[in-house]
């Protein structure tokens, strides 16, 4: 059995590490983060889907998490990124905001790429929470970065 899962790639000049994903993001970049709680919910086994594309909710501002695909680059001014992961935060009733659900893809894992992120995730979003359940990795993530 071969062992897949699909990741869009983009081509964004910059190589950026993440891609915020609002309510007025293109269409393109709301699928690619879809696909990402797609693999969430599948891998941690859940009822229903954290996220689509056809999200209404205001409090939620997704991230899809990038990394250069260098395998891909065909001359010198085209920058294709792959998508390795994504997240979603909300805002709770109190105003904070909640870290929904993250997912990384598994090559992409134990390669610092959430810890580096970490720091622009606390920026952006002040001292959040996560919801539960945690899974034991990320418990582990934590209690190193928390």
């Amino acid at each position: 059995m071969k062992y897949q899962l699909p990741t869009p790639v983009f081509e964004i000049e910059g190589y950026p590490e993440r891609i915020f994903v609002e309510r007025d993001s293109p269409l393109e970049i709301k699928k690619a983060l879809a696909l990402m709680a797609r693999h969430f919910k599948l891998e941690f086994r859940y009822d229903h889907l954290q996220y689509d594309e056809f999200d209404e909710d205001e409090t939620c501002v997704g991230v899809l998490l990038c990394e250069r695909a260098m395998d891909l680059i065909e001359h010198e001014d085209h920058y294709p990124n792959y998508v390795i992961g994504g997240c979603c935060f909300r805002t709770a009733v109190s105003g904070d905001y909640v870290l929904d659900w993250i997912w990384l893809h598994p090559f992409a894992r134990n390669r610092g790429k959430l810890k580096a992120l970490w720091p622009q995730f606390r920026k952006r979003f002040g001292n959040f929470t996560l919801r539960h359940p945690v899974s034991p990795h990320m418990e582990a993530f934590l209690e190193k970065h928390g």
